[in-house]
């Protein structure tokens, strides 16, 4: 993969916590395409996010409107009109080779989390929004991208441009916390 080198943003740089309270999944899109520029930053943004081994992980960006379409027909997650997608696949093979079983059922999937989350803190200080697809047909979305049976489909990120009055998105959930024990209550400084 190519180096990718950050031209200057026609965005302000944004600070981690407002890209953090400005996060959201965004359902409707604009009809613009997401430029390559905007797309590679993206990649760039995914593959900053940990990984256990190098070779893991793969990234398939989709921005064909025939394939893109195709995939919303096979994924019942996919509500979104997005213009674009970022698949993020593991290869299992690599990952048992590299860390073991654990690897394939665990590791590799902590690892497309990360670079989801990443993917998920970059969109808006992009100006795009993202929506995290979970769910689709397993056998319908190897065909559609080609992939080997070596690598699986961990999480499929539907990208475009938000519309400018979106939708409520979802009341943010509080985590429960606990401090240094299960039955002990995280308790906040005063």
């Amino acid at each position: 993969m190519a180096q990718v080198t950050l031209p200057a943003h026609e965005h302000e740089p944004m600070d981690v916590f407002e890209a953090m309270r400005r996060r959201r999944m965004h359902r409707v899109f604009t009809d613009e395409p997401v430029s390559r520029e905007l797309l590679e930053k993206l990649v760039y943004a995914a593959g900053r996010a940990q990984t256990a081994r190098e070779g893991m992980r793969h990234l398939i960006v989709v921005s064909d409107p025939r394939i893109v379409w195709t995939l919303r027909q096979m994924c019942p997650g996919f509500i979104a009109n997005s213009p674009a997608a970022i698949v993020i696949c593991s290869d299992v093979r690599r990952s048992g080779e590299l860390v073991g079983t654990q690897g394939v059922h665990e590791v590799s999937r902590f690892d497309a989390g990360g670079a989801a989350g990443y993917l998920a803190l970059a969109a808006p200080a992009l100006g795009l929004g993202i929506c995290v697809v979970t769910s689709w047909n397993d056998a319908a979305v190897r065909t559609i991208l080609g992939l080997p049976d070596h690598m699986r489909p961990e999480i499929i990120v539907a990208v475009g441009h938000p519309v400018p009055n979106p939708p409520r998105g979802v009341k943010r959930f509080e985590p429960i916390v606990h401090e240094n024990r299960f039955d002990e209550p995280w308790k906040e400084s005063e």
